[in-house]
């Protein structure tokens, strides 16, 4: 039987220096130029691929076709590289070189997992007659890196059966993978509001119908749709974090700009929260005698794992990672990923990958203080290698 952990530590050191490279160097959505170079190099030179494709200028898309005899399915990884407009802790290691830019959710790790367990992968393609296929992607963290694989028209995602993913989690230890059944992450959609009233001297406010009390109102009575209108067994999030109004401190402007996102699990909540938002603002709006233009921008569905998939992980991690070192996630994260348009109704499963240093300090996704244990990088490339074996059913 083939020693795959033997195998993932010996091209751990080559991984984890290229890891650290891309951390220190990390690009912007569709800026991800030197590190799509540089991982396409990498596979280039220790990857025995039957095919390898661009997409866009800064993304990639490989197979590793199985050479077993028999029909067998395609399977797809999918890994992310662009980086944050975040400036680093400087007293993180490995860290930033590049102000004001990081990898503060682990993209740098997920790119180089995939491209690590693909060489190891390609050199047994003889255990399994399908495909593996990997999706280096640009640009997921606006959300747009998803949409330029489906709409490639040389990439047939008719013929992938399985769908995986595996990201980074600081709320879990280094060495261990978690998921769970159902929904893993929320629905992404992004909330634009204009309040117009009229403006006028501060001094003088009986004379203006004043848009930022109204959209002050407004932030406030959006909360009800949680509270008040949501099943509390269920999970919603509606969060305004953006607010411009104005450019001086005695002059009350004549409109505001809110911005936003609201998360959801459920379909009906999904719609019933988007409904709600306008709703709520116009009506807010109309009681302060002003007026509320409601822009609802549909992103990302919830990520929804497939019931037979979170098993294979429990299989998979228990063989690679030992008894104990896959976790079963208690809840959601509200967090979106446009994995989700890649999965679509397709099988597949979201994992967690664990970064944060057993014992060590807590840095959370997209914090200058993010850091990713190198332990995540060999147990993500078992991670991937193992998942290959459960679906096409050879000893790992």
């Amino acid at each position: 039987m083939i020693d795959f952990h033997k195998a993932v530590a010996d091209i751990t050191p080559e991984i984890t220096a290229m890891r650290n490279h891309i951390h220190e160097n990390p690009e912007l959505s569709m800026k991800e130029y030197k590190t799509c170079a540089l991982l396409r190099d990498y596979i280039e030179k220790n990857v025995a691929y039957d095919s390898l494709k661009p997409i866009g200028e800064t993304g990639l898309y490989f197979e590793l076709r199985g050479t077993k005899h028999g029909a067998g399915k395609t399977l797809l990884f999918r890994g992310d590289i662009d980086a944050l407009p975040i400036q680093e802790d400087p007293n993180m290691k490995p860290c930033s070189k590049i102000p004001g830019v990081m990898h503060a959710c682990g993209h740098d790790v997920h790119g180089t997992i995939n491209v690590g367990a693909a060489s190891i992968l390609s050199k047994h393609k003889d255990l399994f007659s399908g495909t593996v296929s990997f999706y280096i992607q640009p640009a997921e963290e606006i959300l747009c890196g998803a949409k330029m694989l489906l709409e490639d028209a040389d990439i047939d995602l008719d013929g992938v059966d399985d769908f995986a993913a595996l990201h980074c989690s600081p709320e879990i230890p280094a060495g261990t993978i978690g998921t769970r059944y159902g929904p893993i992450l929320a629905s992404a959609d992004e909330i634009k509001i204009t309040v117009r009233g009229k403006g006028g001297h501060a001094a003088h406010c009986h004379t203006v119908r004043d848009p930022v009390v109204a959209a002050s109102a407004i932030i406030t009575a959006l909360q009800t749709l949680v509270s008040r209108e949501t099943n509390p067994a269920n999970s919603v999030v509606v969060s305004i974090c953006i607010l411009k109004a104005g450019d001086a401190t005695n002059i009350i402007p004549d409109f505001v700009e809110l911005g936003g996102t609201f998360r959801t699990l459920d379909p009906e909540d999904r719609e019933r929260t988007a409904q709600g938002i306008k709703r709520v603002a116009e009506s807010v709006a109309e009681a302060y005698r002003t007026e509320a233009e409601v822009e609802i921008k549909s992103g990302v569905p919830p990520f929804v794992n497939t019931d037979e998939w979170v098993d294979k992980v429990f299989r998979a991690g228990e063989k690679m990672l030992g008894k104990g070192n896959t976790l079963m996630m208690p809840y959601a994260a509200m967090g979106g990923d446009d994995a989700a348009i890649i999965k679509g109704n397709r099988p597949g499963v979201f994992i967690r990958l664990g970064s944060r240093t057993p014992g060590g300090l807590y840095g959370s996704l997209h914090s200058s203080s993010f850091y990713s244990d190198p332990k995540s990088i060999p147990t993500g490339m078992l991670t991937i290698i193992g998942l290959v074996s459960e679906y096409f059913g050879f000893e790992a």
